[in-house]
């Protein structure tokens, strides 16, 4: 009973590791592509925000985020 039961946790591993590549290669060369230059955009805006003063500051990094979360939806899937 024990050895069929550690048979079966051991298909089932398997399985989930075989299928894992498979859910990662549903992205496609485009959305990677997109996702890397939306993430650069947002570096550089917060790069530039950093010799920003208080207030300042704070609003274009809320601004960053909301340009890369726009971005991200909007990237071709």
């Amino acid at each position: 009973m024990k050895r069929s039961l550690i048979h079966a946790a051991l298909a089932i591993a398997l399985a989930l590791a075989v299928a894992a590549p498979a859910s990662f290669a549903k992205q496609t060369r485009a959305h990677r592509a997109a996702m890397k230059l939306c993430k650069e955009k947002y570096k550089d805006a917060i790069r530039g925000s950093k010799y920003l003063k208080g207030h300042d500051r704070r609003v274009r990094r809320a601004q960053a985020r909301r340009d890369r979360e726009q971005c991200e939806r909007m990237a071709p899937r």
